[in-house]
């Protein structure tokens, strides 16, 4: 990992987004500098400028480069963002793969390595989700009808107030005494991206190297099911088939439904053995893992409504039967989903999507150089004090 200097001029940033909000020649605010690379975790949760290396995605995939607004496409587009509106493009993974070419969008990002993986599963670590700016309606007369999410503001769930489709939000994990459920708006439209601001944030990474490198070395493609492939490798090979993933989903909600409708669109993953572009099988127990969950699956065979909400997380292992994550207390099943993010009225359902997810703590820790040359530096004042 890089190091990653203390966050000092995101004060700037804002005042450029304020400056420029009231001029007619609209342009992107340029990356300005973020937090720490390492995660430190405790009961409250790190404010999103003190977070490093931090990486989403657009859906549709957008360039940060349009000037002025709106939005300019850009599929496979990876950009990062400095918590105070600032952003650049990093990534883009068009031509990278021989045997695929199509320049399809992006709609999940991961690191093989993902920081807070095993402390999420603790409950050490706070989940960051998003929502998909489109859901499924239940109508009463039992039809399936398309929402659409307001992009930013607070939407009222049964488990608390979230953020809108183009923001993140965030679940407190329970190891340090945090209510089951507590959920709340992590980052705001204009944290993100304060021009053009963003309308559906479809993936996100953090804790990575500072611009211009980047660490989101494993993602997703919209639709799976037209490459064979649920995870790419950044090296252009595949991660985990299509088959894999529809199979793990199944094992848990049934073969009531044709496995093409089945699309990764969240992502964590936690490569432990062998090369990272494999999936492998631990060589006495657990293997390599990942956490993702799949796009809404309206189905009227179903009583509620769904065969798949889109907000069941799953945890996929190289040598394990699949689960469900267990965090903020509960489980990310399907009956949690059901009950957790039905915005609907008059008798209908409509239940919210997950659509990115990601690990946070309560504070940022520098790299060990960082905070060896910070001892040295006080160890010197120390010595000077002392000849005074």
């Amino acid at each position: 990992m890089m190091n990653c200097a203390k966050a000092t001029c995101w004060t700037l940033a804002g005042c450029l987004s304020v400056l420029l909000a009231g001029n007619s020649a609209l342009a992107t605010i340029p990356y300005g500098t973020a937090g720490g690379p390492f995660p430190g975790f405790g009961p409250d949760i790190i404010d999103p400028k003190a977070v490093g290396g931090k990486e989403y995605s657009h859906d549709f995939d957008t360039t940060s480069m349009g000037a002025p607004p709106p939005l300019v496409a850009d599929p496979q587009q990876v950009i990062a963002w400095d918590g105070s509106g600032g952003v650049v493009d990093v990534v883009d993974y068009t031509g990278t793969r021989l045997n695929w070419t199509a320049d399809q969008d992006i709609d999940a990002l991961a690191n093989s390595g993902d920081f807070a993986y095993r402390e999420l599963k603790e409950e050490r670590a706070h989940l960051v989700f998003s929502f998909d700016d489109t859901y499924h309606t239940i109508t009463a007369a039992g039809g399936a009808v398309v929402s659409t999410l307001p992009s930013d503001g607070l939407i009222t769930t049964p488990v608390g107030m979230v953020g809108g489709a183009g923001e993140l939000s965030y679940e407190l994990g329970t190891f340090y005494g945090a209510l089951p459920s507590t959920v709340g708006l992590w980052a705001e439209q204009e944290e993100i991206n304060a021009m053009p601001r963003p309308d559906d944030i479809d993936a996100v990474e953090v804790w990575g190297p500072e611009p211009p490198l980047w660490d989101a070395d494993k993602y997703s493609l919209d639709p799976d099911i037209f490459s064979g492939t649920s995870i790419w490798n950044a090296s252009g090979s595949t991660y985990l088939p299509h088959g894999v993933i529809a199979g793990a989903v199944m094992s848990l909600l049934g073969t009531d439904v044709d496995p093409d409708q089945i699309n990764l669109d969240a992502l964590m993953v936690q490569d432990r053995f062998g090369d990272r572009d494999r999936w492998d099988d631990g060589p006495a127990g657990p293997g390599d893992e990942i956490i993702f969950s799949i796009r809404q699956i309206p189905h009227p065979g179903y009583p509620s409504g769904f065969y798949a909400t889109g907000s069941e997380l799953f945890v996929l292992n190289a040598s394990a039967p699949t689960t469900f994550l267990k965090h903020g207390g509960h489980l990310w099943d399907k009956m949690y989903a059901l009950s957790a993010f039905d915005i609907g009225v008059d008798n209908q359902r409509a239940i919210l999507d997950i659509n990115a997810i990601e690990a946070v703590g309560e504070f940022a820790v520098p790299e060990p150089s960082s905070v060896l040359l910070v001892i040295a530096g006080a160890g010197l004042l120390a010595v000077a004090s002392r000849r005074r």
